[in-house]
């Protein structure tokens, strides 16, 4: 990304997000914004992003930040956010998929995560280390870590006990539909149940999240944890060197 060889961003510290949208004319405002959680306005060379105080969360703020300038880089119209929650490119189209693009990129940039994404066992850890690292949600840490990974990983967001939406990685094969009802077998739906999980990555039938021609006993990993604020779960699934195998679908 060329803002970040301008601006000489070699580290994660040296993602000012605020500082950078200045830079750009862009006046980051907090205050209330009845039916949005951010807004873009202004025109020429100067404007506005205002977001709305009921974003509390620093990595929602910086992401929604990050959103706008790329809606005002990207030559977008002015915008109102109705959700600052990062979602995977197949669900926001259009100018919100280029903009959530581009605030990845940007909050996340490849040249510096790429590496630290190539990890196994692959679990929500490595999505929380990069939360932490570069000062963003779970959420939008676990897209991007899927994203960059070589690992047989798909992330997923569920909500009243069936899939809201997914995203997988490049080698992850198996197809994860919207709307399917979430199985017991899975980590995941035991919270729409009980209201509890289990910490930490858990074996599960492979066949609790996508429909396959292989062994029906296989298994592979799930990770998962609540998202309270969206009433919802999100999940990070791995397929093992020897599932795949069973699955064929090392070929």
């Amino acid at each position: 990304m060329a803002i970040h060889d301008r601006l000489r961003i070699r580290d994660a510290a040296d993602i000012d997000v605020e500082g950078i949208a200045a830079l750009h004319g862009l006046d980051v405002r907090r205050g209330g914004l009845p039916g949005a959680d951010a807004r873009l306005v202004g025109t020429g060379d100067i404007g506005i992003i205002r977001l709305s105080t009921k974003i509390d969360h620093e990595g929602a703020q910086r992401f929604s930040v990050a959103h706008e300038l790329g809606h005002r880089q990207l030559a977008h119209r002015s915008t109102a956010v109705l959700s600052c929650e990062p979602a995977p490119l197949h669900v926001e189209r259009g100018a919100e998929a280029e903009a959530n693009a581009f605030a990845a990129e940007l909050l996340m940039p490849t040249q510096l995560l790429r590496r630290r994404c190539e990890v196994s066992p692959a679990s929500l850890d490595d999505a929380r280390a990069i939360a932490e690292t570069y000062r963003v949600s779970l959420v939008a840490a676990a897209l991007r870590f899927v994203e960059l990974t070589s690992e047989r990983c798909a992330v997923v967001f569920s909500r009243a006990g069936r899939v809201a939406w997914a995203a997988r990685s490049e080698t992850f094969v198996p197809f994860i539909e919207r709307g399917r009802r979430l199985c017991a077998a899975g980590v995941a739906f035991d919270w729409f149940r009980s209201g509890a999980l289990s910490e930490g990555a858990q074996p599960v039938p492979a066949d609790a999240w996508f429909d396959h021609d292989g062994e029906c006993d296989v298994e592979i990993v799930e990770d998962a944890v609540p998202v309270p604020a969206a009433r919802a779960v999100l999940s990070l699934l791995w397929i093992p060197e020897k599932t795949a195998a069973a699955l064929r679908l090392d070929r």
